[in-house]
């Protein structure tokens, strides 16, 4: 989702069907470019803290 598409819902309505399709969109984009390469995916899980920048396993996590 680009910063133009990016749409800020206050309240969220986990029943709503708008905010279900917002979720999944968001989730298949994130899954996809997470998934583009080793590297990618690398990244990823040190940008969200399951691994260190060595590669091993942050402490939340052994």
């Amino acid at each position: 989702m680009t910063a133009k598409e990016a749409k800020i819902i206050a309240n969220w309505d986990f029943n709503s069907p708008e905010c279900l399709e917002l979720f999944r969109k968001a989730a298949k984009e994130s899954t996809a470019e997470a998934t583009k390469s080793k590297a990618a995916a690398r990244r990823v899980l040190i940008k969200d803290g399951i691994i260190t920048k060595s590669g091993k396993l942050t402490k939340n996590y052994r």
